[in-house]
């Protein structure tokens, strides 16, 4: 019977795992994108460089991009020391590690409850789901796919220890949430999902309060030390990049009403994976009390509806909590960023609401009659083949960074993220007028926006209108005084009209704010020479050559000063 079983997992891994290449093996002909890739791989000198003691120990204090993930910047190094900048193949590391994840969720489930063919399913709908596009078709989402590894990796570790009572084993479990909460701090939530396995499917939680209170304090102490200080990391991440929004600009009222929508918005679009993008902008005012109130009562439904069956079914339990509970740290209560909710938060929180789906068919199944078992079992095969299939169409969108953002702004219009982007990704085709409309479209819509700002000064002056580009960076500069790019962009505008006095103001605070901005200084040096300020001058190039000795372009400059202006 053993063998028979194993067989069959056996079977079912491999035709999860050709169901999961076949849906997402076009991501190895897509680019880089211009959200979040350069942060983490293209415009990162430690990653470009590769994997080496240097960088490795970088990475260990890094706060790269509002976060500290150690784990995750290692993973690109290793894919550029392996690759270099072939960001099919970078992309191909993705799939490799969503097959992995598919794999120990399908091996975890089938293992704690032995019921192979519910195990699949849940493990397919992980798969294939929509909403999991954006983590798998994402390069910088790499942060999850490591994550979600080493956690489920975790929960395999933490089935073999209450089975066995392997000490060692619980050593791994510990060791996995580490490496876990090193490659994305959404692992925080970790400790209540060994809870809840507990609860279902393995069913071996103490009775007796006291017992339950010992045992979890003995066991999980190690696991809340680990996620208290990634959490500290975190928010000190956050607070150094500016991404932690404030209760003023997010006021708690706010905050509130998005949680409760959010965790209605993540069931709704499991059910009708519709209408999905890259981005989805904060409401903010506009969040309307009546999707608060809708929202709210069905999530009070479910909630109230799980507590009174979790008895009788506690895999009801499992999955709502396990669902609610992982989703809790990005709902938006603790405000990072300006989204209201993003398709890559729901990659652990649905493996919940599938167990529910999968469980509540066995349940159903076990007294009907054999034509309603095998409706049920065709129904869960067509909507497997439907996520799918919708998966598949929607993969195109993230090709590059053009589809991208075009799918963001025909879903969401006003979306000043995805038409800033957009355009920025435009200007790299060179297609300046299409670019300047998408980047006036994001000053419309969040006018305080000082990137979009600059872009937008960067497009006009790029179409011979440097009067209003100066505008524009004038509105960057004021926005974001401490961004030294701002100040040199406006100086470009400045020495375009002949404004010299004006550009060596802003230069100077580029390179106070920046001293090693080389494009900053080798323009004031420039300038200053047309003011006449030779000694000056050299002074801007002579420094470029001792913080890099080998830049030809300040040599140049020197010599040319240095014989009156001629070679």
């Amino acid at each position: 019977m053993k063998r028979n079983r194993l067989q069959l997992n056996v079977v079912l891994a491999c035709a999860l795992a050709a169901l999961t290449i076949a849906v997402f093996a076009p991501v190895r002909d897509f680019t880089f994108l211009n959200y979040d890739d350069n942060v983490y791989v293209t415009d990162n000198p430690h990653v470009r460089a590769g994997l080496s003691a240097g960088n490795a120990a970088w990475s260990l204090t890094a706060f790269e991009a509002g976060n500290w993930h150690p784990l995750t910047l290692l993973s690109h190094m290793l894919d550029v020391s392996a690759f270099g900048l072939d960001a099919g193949k970078h992309h191909a590391v993705n799939l490799v590690l969503h097959v992995v994840n598919v794999l120990l969720l399908f091996w975890l489930l089938a293992w704690s409850t032995s019921q192979p063919w519910p195990s699949a399913f849940v493990a397919a709908a992980f798969a294939v789901h929509p909403l999991n596009v954006q983590t798998v078709a994402w390069i910088s989402e790499r942060k999850s796919l490591v994550s979600t590894a080493f956690w489920l990796a975790a929960l395999l570790a933490f089935v073999k220890y209450r089975r066995e009572d392997d000490r060692r084993a619980h050593v791994l479990v510990v060791v996995c949430a580490a490496l876990a909460l090193a490659a994305k701090p959404m692992a925080v939530t970790l400790p209540l999902t060994l809870v809840l396995l507990d609860i279902w499917p393995l069913a071996t939680r103490p009775k007796g309060r006291g017992s339950l209170t010992l045992r979890y304090a003995r066991e999980l102490a190690p696991l809340i030390v680990l996620a208290g200080v990634c959490g500290v990391l975190t928010l000190a991440a956050q607070r150094g990049a500016e991404a932690l929004q404030t209760a003023t600009s997010y006021p708690w009222p706010m905050r509130l009403g998005n949680a409760v929508v959010s965790l209605a918005w993540y069931l709704k679009a499991m059910i009708s994976p519709s209408g999905l993008a890259v981005f989805y902008p904060h409401p903010m005012t506009t969040l309307g009390i009546a999707e608060v109130v809708v929202s709210g009562v069905a999530v009070i439904a479910i909630a109230t509806l799980v507590v009174k069956r979790s008895r009788t079914f506690p895999m009801l339990a499992t999955g709502w909590w396990w669902y609610v509970g992982t989703l809790l740290p990005v709902v938006g209560i603790i405000q990072v960023g300006s989204q209201a909710y993003a398709d890559r938060y729901a990659y652990v929180p649905l493996i919940g609401i599938f167990v529910i789906v999968a469980w509540s068919a066995v349940r159903l199944a076990e007294n009907a009659p054999a034509s309603w078992r095998r409706l049920l079992a065709s129904a869960g095969a067509a909507w497997i083949v439907a996520l799918a299939l919708v998966a598949r169409a929607q993969l195109p969108y993230w090709h590059d960074s053009v589809s991208l953002f075009r799918r963001a702004v025909d879903v969401v219009p006003d979306n000043a993220l995805a038409h800033n982007n957009l355009g920025t990704a435009l200007v790299d085709r060179n297609e300046m007028a299409e670019a300047l409309d998408h980047f006036q479209k994001a000053v419309a819509i969040a006018p305080w926006d000082s990137d979009a700002n600059s872009n937008m000064g960067n497009a006009l002056r790029s179409l011979g209108r440097p009067e209003e580009a100066a505008a524009a960076y004038t509105k960057a500069v004021e926005q974001s005084p401490n961004d030294a790019t701002y100040h040199y962009n406006f100086a470009t505008a400045l020495v375009d009209l002949n404004r010299f006095d004006e550009a060596v103001a802003q230069l100077e605070a580029a390179v106070k704010l920046d001293p090693g901005y080389t494009k900053a200084r080798l323009l004031f040096g420039t300038v200053l020479y047309r003011q006449g300020r030779k000694d000056d001058a050299l002074s801007q190039f002579r420094e470029i050559l001792r913080q890099n000795p080998a830049d030809d372009r300040a040599a140049r400059a020197i010599k040319w000063i240095e014989n009156g202006g001629t070679e």
